[in-house]
């Protein structure tokens, strides 16, 4: 069995195959920051990879799998990928959410994604007669930064297995909705047209979405065959798990018959973690608090001070919020 890390009050296993091995820090230092009821400041720098979620409303199956959906779904995903420079690296659409793996070339990840999220939302909203919102109100995307190799690989490997993990197929080339399976991963791009609905005559008839390689990794063949290993590893450890519970699969056929107004018969968490970074292990999980203490004090000092009046203050690099939408500077 991996060692088991432990920081404060969160524990992950390595490479655990039933839900992502990640760590988020406690900032007791920040107190003041929520005092004046800020959330903490998003660190939005270029060419970082992530592991991005985002769930729908009240966890119902908006994003059931069906042709239709999946085309919406990837077509979507394409468009907003080539506006805002994004590189894919891995997909999967569950019924009630969704999983990317991506490299934020540009820096703008918050735009791309209000982009994504705004196109496929409407697109669902027509496909299902949806007249509710589509996303989680009042709860941000997650997305967790990837800092090397190893993070990397657990979160596709993770992505790729959601649909095993939770029980609904054998493998994951069996998930009838759309995901990046290691074939597809080999390939390299995956095609989508243009959906019936939302979308005007003038935007691509269709379009090709790239899977590119993580940029921490130079070798293709090497990263294909350590996904492929760390995947047989992990389905071996998901089947055991279930036979020990006396659990067995639903099922693509039952998986496409559930119902979008339906909802898990699981409990919701609520108030869980939102992990801001993946850490495998401790020197990694170190040196990301670090950096990431480092970013929260910048901004907190520079912003008490940009709040009394001093407009040429510099944020540090990748401050977000204030740079785009209030005009602070911030450091390059």
């Amino acid at each position: 069995m991996a060692p088991l890390l432990t920081y404060g009050n969160c524990s992950r296993t390595e490479f655990s195959c039933s839900e992502p091995s990640h760590v988020r820090i406690e900032e007791t230092e920040l107190r003041s920051d929520r005092q004046l009821r800020m959330s903490l400041p998003r660190r939005v720098l270029p060419n970082q990879t992530y592991l991005v979620t985002r769930r729908c409303l009240g966890r119902r199956f908006l994003l059931r799998p069906d042709d239709t959906l999946n085309n919406a779904f990837l077509y979507c995903l394409a468009l907003a990928a080539r506006k805002h420079g994004i590189a894919v690296h891995a997909l999967c659409a569950m019924s009630n959410h969704y999983h990317l793996v991506i490299t934020d070339t540009e820096g703008v990840l918050p735009d791309f994604m209000a982009w994504l999220n705004r196109q496929l939302a409407m697109c669902v909203k027509r496909l299902r007669s949806w007249d509710e919102v589509v996303w989680e109100p009042n709860v941000a995307y997650s997305a967790i930064e990837l800092g090397g190799p190893s993070e990397v690989l657990d979160k596709v490997a993770y992505v790729l297995l959601n649909p095993v993990s939770a029980a609904l197929v054998r493998s994951p080339e069996q998930w009838p909705g759309a995901l990046s399976s290691l074939k597809t991963l080999g390939r390299g791009n995956i095609h989508a047209k243009r959906p019936a609905v939302w979308f005007k005559d003038n935007a691509p008839e269709e379009v090709s979405l790239p899977l590119s390689m993580p940029p921490c990794l130079s070798d293709r063949a090497g990263y294909l065959q350590a996904l492929d290993t760390l995947l047989t590893s992990r389905l071996l450890q998901a089947r055991a798990e279930l036979r020990r519970q006396g659990r067995g699969y639903l099922g693509r056929s039952r998986v496409r018959k559930t119902l979008v107004t339906d909802q898990p018969a699981s409990k919701r968490q609520r108030f869980g973690r939102n992990p801001t970074f993946s850490a495998l292990t401790r020197a990694a999980w170190r040196a990301a608090v670090q950096r990431l203490r480092a970013f929260r004090l910048a901004y907190r000092v520079a912003y008490q001070a940009w709040r009394t009046g001093k407009q040429s203050v510099e944020f540090p690099a990748g401050t977000w919020w204030v740079v785009r939408c209030a005009g602070a500077a911030a450091a390059t």
